[in-house]
C-alpha cells in the first residue's frame, strides 16, 4: 500500500475543516474537484450524479474551467452504461471501492466508442473513481482523469482515505439544504454569527430539534457519535445552555430554527 506522508494527512484535514466551516457550502464540490485535480495530478476532475435505471446523468461540478465548455452531460448520457467502473458500482450498492479503470477494464473498453470519446474530447485515457454514498439505483462519484501512466497506489490510497470525509461532506450538504428550506422568513431570520455558530453546528442544531439521538445524527451525517457529542457541547457552550430543550427554544426564539407549527398558528 502506498504510504501517505504527513503533508497528505494535513491536506485532507485542512480540506475537511475548510469545507465544514465554509459560509458558502454550496460551493464545496467545486472546491473538492479542484483539490483532487491537484492532489492526484489529473487533467480533469468531476462529480457526476447518475440515475442508472433511467439512463440519465449529469456533471454537478468540474475542474479545470475549460471542462465547463466541454459536452460533459452528452458524454455521460451517451456512454454511462459502457463504463466498466459504473457497471461495477451499479451491480452492487455495497461495492463502493476506489478503483481505476486499468484495474478492471478489459480490451473491449479500450476499443470502445466511450474510450475514444474520452480521449478525443477531453484528452484522458486513465480514470480513478471515488464513489459516494447514495440510494439504490443511483451512482454518485468523483472521477479524476488524465493521460499517460495510470494512477499509482499512493493516489488510490489518498482517495480511499478521503472517501469517508467526502461522504460526510455530502451528508452535511444535504442536511444544510434541508435546514435552509425550513428557516423562518427573512424578516424573522436570526444571525448565527451572534452565537458564532458554524454551518456544521447549525445542521446538528436542526437535527437536535427533530429529536434525533446522537447515534441517529451520526448515521445521518456519516460521522461518529463522539463527534456529534462534541458539536452538541459546542452548541451548549456558545449558546450558554445546558440541555437540548433550552438550546432548541433559544434557537427558535432567535430565529435560527422555525417555530413549531402550533406556535406559528397562534402568533
Amino acid at each position: 500500500m502506498g504510504k501517505l506522508a504527513s503533508r497528505d494527512y494535513e491536506r485532507m484535514l485542512g480540506l475537511a475543516a475548510d469545507l465544514l466551516k465554509s459560509p458558502h457550502p454550496e460551493h464545496s464540490w467545486s472546491f473538492v474537484v479542484t483539490e483532487l485535480l491537484g492532489a492526484l495530478h489529473g487533467r480533469m476532475s468531476v462529480l457526476v450524479d447518475l440515475d442508472w435505471r433511467a439512463g440519465r446523468g449529469r456533471m454537478l461540478a468540474g475542474a479545470p474551467e475549460w471542462l465547463r465548455q466541454a459536452p460533459m452531460n452528452t458524454l455521460i448520457n451517451t456512454h454511462m452504461h459502457e463504463h466498466p467502473l459504473m457497471q461495477q458500482y451499479a451491480a452492487s450498492k455495497a461495492l463502493r471501492l476506489v478503483r481505476t479503470l486499468d484495474e478492471i477494464a478489459d480490451a473491449r473498453w479500450y476499443r470502445s466508442e466511450a474510450f475514444a470519446a474520452g480521449r478525443e474530447v477531453i484528452g484522458i485515457t486513465r480514470q480513478l473513481a471515488l464513489p459516494l454514498r447514495c440510494p439504490q439505483g443511483k451512482i454518485r462519484t468523483l472521477i479524476v482523469g488524465r493521460a499517460g501512466r495510470d494512477f499509482a497506489e499512493h493516489d488510490r490510497h489518498y482517495a480511499r482515505r478521503l472517501q469517508p470525509i467526502l461522504d460526510a461532506l455530502d451528508a452535511h450538504l444535504v442536511e444544510h439544504r434541508r435546514y435552509r428550506q425550513v428557516l423562518p422568513m427573512a424578516a424573522q431570520r436570526g444571525d448565527p454569527a451572534v452565537f458564532e455558530l458554524t454551518p456544521r453546528e447549525l445542521v446538528v442544531l436542526a437535527l437536535l430539534a427533530e429529536g434525533l439521538t446522537a447515534q441517529a445524527i451520526a448515521h445521518r451525517l456519516a460521522i461518529s457519535p463522539h463527534t456529534v457529542v462534541k458539536h452538541q457541547q459546542n452548541l451548549y457552550r456558545k449558546m450558554r445552555t445546558r440541555d437540548r430543550l433550552s438550546t432548541v427554544l433559544i434557537a427558535q426564539r432567535e430565529g435560527l430554527l422555525p417555530l413549531p407549527s402550533c406556535a406559528r398558528t397562534t402568533v
